[in-house]
């Protein structure tokens, strides 16, 4: 479960985005428990649906609402990912926080933007976007760590979206240890 501060950051990050007006989605380990799958976090993760060109845009509006780059310049790129880590202290003054803004670069970013569902998250006073489980999954898939979300999302994973997804993204190999680790007695899912 996250923490108040992490929540409060997350939540002034929201609004301070908010009037960009693009697809936003929390993802990450807040996302988790709005699925059930209840983790301790440190920071807040957002993916929002613009690429890197509006760097500028971005810092505008979350500078004003008391972020600061926690890296100069900015913007980060990890593997293929392109984000921007931000620090804020809320209004107690206890404590400082982080939020990674990712930027849907990629066509799968855009697309799982597109699914996107609004979720109560405990500790928030309004729903927000979240990614579905699937998009979750592979997104963890790219970065690693999935196996309790499956379990505990079996029943509400869009196989189809996920297989198709998993062949595009070329995740074949590492989602079926994963599938076998979750689930040692089911069949394995088809992938061809």
């Amino acid at each position: 479960m996250p923490g108040e501060g992490v929540l409060q950051t997350l939540r002034h990050a929201w609004v301070a985005l908010e009037p960009l007006n693009v697809p936003m989605a929390v993802i990450g380990g807040i996302a988790l428990s709005a699925w059930n799958h209840a983790r301790y976090t440190r920071d807040a993760d957002l993916l929002i649906g613009m690429d890197d060109s509006h760097v500028d845009q971005v810092l505008a509006e979350t500078m004003d609402a008391g972020f600061y780059p926690r890296h100069s310049p900015p913007v980060l790129q990890i593997d293929d990912q392109k984000l921007i880590q931000l620090r804020f202290t809320p209004p107690d003054g206890v404590g400082r926080y982080q939020i990674d803004l990712l930027f849907a670069g990629s066509q799968y970013q855009r697309s799982a933007l597109g699914r996107r569902t609004a979720q109560e998250i405990p500790g928030l006073n309004h729903p927000v976007q979240v990614l579905r489980p699937e998009d979750l999954i592979l997104l963890k898939l790219c970065a690693g760590g999935v196996i309790d979300l499956m379990r505990e999302n079996r029943d509400l994973i869009d196989l189809d979206y996920l297989a198709g997804w998993i062949k595009r993204l070329s995740l074949r190999c590492e989602f079926a240890e994963i599938w076998q680790e979750a689930f040692p007695d089911a069949e394995p899912l088809c992938l061809e």
